[in-house]
């Protein structure tokens, strides 16, 4: 009996929706063919619609990379942007004067040629900020990279740039702050005059990466393999064949590393600079508080008139875990493995084998100044035939020894 009367009730629910169903669709139907047409986004005029996609447009052609071609050279650039070069291009002159910050300018496997002779320039960027160099060639310019404004210059980057054949300067950066990263400086600087700059950065720069080498051939001047000011870090460079037959018309010196105070010098290898030199040789000049650390200081100074020095540490540095070996060999001046100024803590360096047959020189493995802290350094064979020789000085007041091998 309760079976048939839920059957009745659900029966006489069909009969009275399918008509209220059919209603439902015919409204549905009417309401649809009443909507206007699709006509593109909603409440948005075609007008106003072309008007911001023209200005889009606009914003992605101006921050498109600006291309520089020979037709464009000598150039000037005086909006931030990025540009890049499409082929080898000659100048007979500066070929690009950088007159803007926040620029960069991807060289893209091409070269900058210059003229090979006057004062010309690579790239000049005097007094401008956050501009960056990479993946290229500059040479045969009397300056490759040039940034000379110590005040202004700022937070460059020269990274993968190969600085040849320029007649003073590869890269110099002035100012503060930049970055010289993966980049070959090469034959930079022969017989020139005045100074000789393979690479040098300002305070609180990296330096790092780089191979620099037969830079300064036969120069009259100072020759830098890397100068980088107070601060910087100085790791995993090259610096070999420098100042080759360099010839002194005054106090000249070839360094193989010049770092400021407070620097870090980690990690290098300095080879075979000076040789033949008439300048003072050193492979490592660092200043007051630095950290020379894990490099290694060889053959540098071979045959040179005047002293060699390997490591030349000012008051407070760390010098630690260096190998200092065959600097000086035959050399005409005082030869020193290792010269640390009061203070400063000398530990675990391996210093052996400088100023061999340097028969009229005087030769010091290990020279130390007051107060110094010095242990486990391995100091041996140094001065074999001269004049006379010294492993490592003993008992100079102030210092504290503690297990170091000095024979």
């Amino acid at each position: 009996m309760e079976k048939r009367v839920m059957m009745l009730i659900v029966g006489l629910i069909v009969i009275v929706g399918l008509p209220a169903m059919a209603l439902c669709q015919e409204e549905t139907a009417e309401v649809i063919e009443a909507a206007p047409a699709d006509t593109g986004p909603p409440f948005v005029e075609t007008e106003v619609y072309e008007a911001d996609m023209a200005v889009l447009q606009g914003q992605i052609e101006a921050l498109a990379p600006i291309p520089i071609t020979q037709a464009d050279i000598p150039l000037t650039i005086s909006t931030p942007g990025s540009y890049y070069l499409t082929e080898d291009v000659t100048s007979s002159g500066t070929a690009i004067t950088i007159m803007a910050d926040d620029v960069t300018i991807d060289l893209a496997g091409f070269a900058l040629v210059g003229p090979d002779t006057g004062t010309s320039c690579g790239i000049n960027m005097n007094g401008r900020s956050n501009v960056e160099i990479r993946n290229g060639t500059v040479r045969d310019f009397s300056y490759g990279i040039l940034e000379s404004d110590d005040i202004l210059g700022r937070a460059h980057r020269i990274i993968n740039v190969r600085a040849i054949s320029n007649m003073h300067y590869g890269i110099l950066l002035s100012g503060k702050g930049h970055l010289v990263k993966d980049c070959t400086v090469s034959e930079n600087g022969d017989s020139a005059i005045g100074g000789v700059y393979s690479i040098k950065a300002g305070d609180g720069s990296t330096v790092t990466g780089n191979t620099v080498s037969n830079n300064g051939d036969s120069a009259s001047s100072n020759v830098f393999g890397i100068n980088a000011g107070d601060g910087s870090t100085i790791t995993g460079n090259s610096i070999c064949n420098n100042g080759k037959s360099a010839s002194s018309t005054g106090s000249y010196i070839v360094y193989g590393i010049f770092a400021g105070d407070s620097s870090t010098v980690r990690g290098n290898t300095v080879n075979n600079n000076g040789e033949l030199a008439k300048n003072d040789v050193y492979g490592i000049r660092a200043s007051y508080g630095s950290t020379i650390m894990g490099n290694s200081i060889c053959n540098n100074g071979d045959s040179a008139d005047h002293n060699v020095i390997g490591i030349c540490a000012f008051s407070g540095c760390t010098v630690a875990s260096n190998t200092v070996s065959n600097n000086g060999a035959s050399a005409g001046g005082y030869i020193i493995g290792i010269t640390a100024f009061s203070g400063c803590t000398v530990t675990g360096n391996t210093v052996n084998n400088n100023g061999d047959d340097a028969t009229d020189s005087s030769v010091w493995g290990i020279r130390l100044n007051p107060c110094c802290l010095v242990d486990q350094n391995t100091a041996y064979d140094n001065g074999t035939g001269a004049a006379s020789a010294t492993n490592m000085t003993i008992g100079v007041g102030g210092c504290v020894y503690g297990i170091n091998v000095a024979p």
